[in-house]
Order: structure tokens, then sequence, then C-alpha cells
């Protein structure tokens, strides 16, 4: 048998718990997290088994407030779910993987500093606080999480969240763009009353 030396080898992949996302019973029924937002949280909906209920093949996705889901504990499992708080254990057990959409829907509450930083992390697979190799605004110590969590991930999802962290990463400048595009007219206006015109 011979050896294909035309291959890189490929690293071997880390054991891991796969993570699912949280199910919580809110006002309007049962639901599996998908995103959560400051107010709100978003899933799918799910009938009393905990089996997704689909409409033409599609699964049903609702919006909730926090406060609709009915149970507590529910509610702090899902923010601890939600700020990758498992991985905080992973380094006296198998690390934990969390679902791509999932991961991908966490980008929005990022600033520019810490999209930055993931996005090396992801792309170079370089430890994300060490991701700057000049002074940093923010500081990025909890990013540390994300690091076994895209480890374990497969190459596929890895170049899923690569893309997504590019296109939150341009949305983000867009609106920073446009926020001081926005000031700097109306600073041209106050000015041009000022001087009577």
């Amino acid at each position: 048998m011979f050896a294909d030396y035309g291959q890189p080898s490929q690293p071997a992949q880390p054991s891991f718990v796969e993570i699912p996302n949280p199910r919580v019973t809110t006002t309007m029924g049962r639901m599996e997290v998908t995103d959560v937002r400051p107010e709100t949280v978003m899933g799918r909906l799910l009938d009393d088994r905990d089996n997704l209920i689909q409409e033409e093949g599609q699964p049903i996705y609702l919006c909730v407030r926090k406060h609709e889901i009915l149970c507590a504990t529910e509610r702090a499992n899902m923010m601890s779910w939600w700020q990758l708080e498992e991985q905080a254990v992973a380094t006296y057990t198998a690390l934990r993987k969390y679902s791509i959409e999932s991961l991908i829907n966490r980008l929005d509450g990022l600033n520019l500093d810490e999209l930055y930083a993931l996005r090396t992390l992801v792309c170079l697979e370089s430890d994300p606080s060490r991701a700057y190799s000049g002074t940093v605004n923010s500081d990025l110590s909890h990013l540390q999480l994300w690091f076994p969590t895209v480890r374990v991930l497969d190459r596929v999802e890895q170049n899923q969240l690569a893309s997504a962290l590019g296109k939150a990463n341009s949305k983000r400048l867009q609106r920073t763009d446009s926020t001081y595009t926005g000031r700097r007219e109306e600073r041209l206006i106050l000015e041009l009353i000022e001087d009577g015109i």
C-alpha cells in the first residue's frame, strides 16, 4: 500500500459533545431557540413531543420576549448556552459543539474588534487573544470561549462561519460609515445655518 504524498494530511478532529439548541416553553408554545437578542428570543415551533412543526416542509419560526419564557430555569440555561458557558468546563471534559446556525446568529451582537478577532481565529486558526499584533481598544478575553467552539467545526462549517463573519463585518462598517456621513452632513447644515445661508 502506497502513501498519498500529494494530499496534505487533515488534522485530527478533536472529540466533542454536540450541544443541542435549548428548548423552552413560552406563552406561544414550545420552541427550539436559534437566536437571542437583548429583549427577544427567536426559534422554531415544536409540538407537545418536542418535534419540529413544519408548514410546507419549512419550520415555523416565532419570536417572543424573554419574559414570555415561562420557566426561569429554562431561561437561565438558554442564556448560559447563548454565552457559550459550557465551553468553560471543556478543559476537563470533551469540547462542546454548537449548531452553525446559532453561531452565525451570535455574530450580530459583536463589535468590529470582536468580528476581526474572530475572523482571524477562523481563517488562521490562531488564538483570538493574539489576533491583533498592535494595541486593542476593547478587551477580547471573553472571546476565549470561541476558540474551542471553532476548533470542533468541520471545514465546511468553518467556511460558512468565515463567510458570515465577512458579511457581518461589512454590514457593521457600512453602519459606521453612514453614521459618520450623517453626522458630517448635520455639521455642514448647522454651519450653513450659522452663516445665515
